[in-house]
């Protein structure tokens, strides 16, 4: 059976507009996403992103990934260490975990830990008609 590789490292940068949007449709309309003075009030650098976007940014991609090697995302658990912020880059590198199938997560914010975790990238299950045996 194979092994889906770890994937390349990746880097987006959140527009300015994505709390907004986020919120619009997930109906988290937390105030600290959406208004400066109230996200400084509670002593954030200013509006923050929306956990749940930035784990579905990187899930997607880990799936779009594992797909395009025949495999699948099959679990991905992760840990928020700091806010992040819309407008500036998130950089996300992926090494291989403590057995074939995991990898390791580390999200990084203005050179700052944002997000740890681990992915489980497994490869494609045999198809019931098939046989290994040659």
């Amino acid at each position: 059976m194979g092994e889906v590789p770890v994937p390349a490292p990746l880097v987006w940068e959140p527009a300015a507009d994505v709390p907004r949007d986020y919120a619009r449709v997930s109906r988290d309309h937390s105030a600290v996403h959406l208004d400066e003075a109230v996200a400084s009030r509670v002593g954030l650098p200013g509006v923050i992103l929306h956990g749940m976007y930035v784990y579905g940014y990187v899930a997607t991609y880990l799936g779009r990934h594992a797909d395009g090697h025949g495999g699948r995302l099959a679990s991905f658990e992760c840990r928020f260490q700091a806010p992040m912020l819309p407008g500036a880059p998130i950089r996300v590198r992926f090494e291989r975990g403590d057995s074939r199938e995991s990898v390791r997560v580390e999200a990084r914010q203005s050179d700052r830990p944002v997000l740890s975790g681990v992915a489980v990238l497994t490869p494609a299950l045999p198809s019931a008609g098939s046989s290994d045996a040659s």
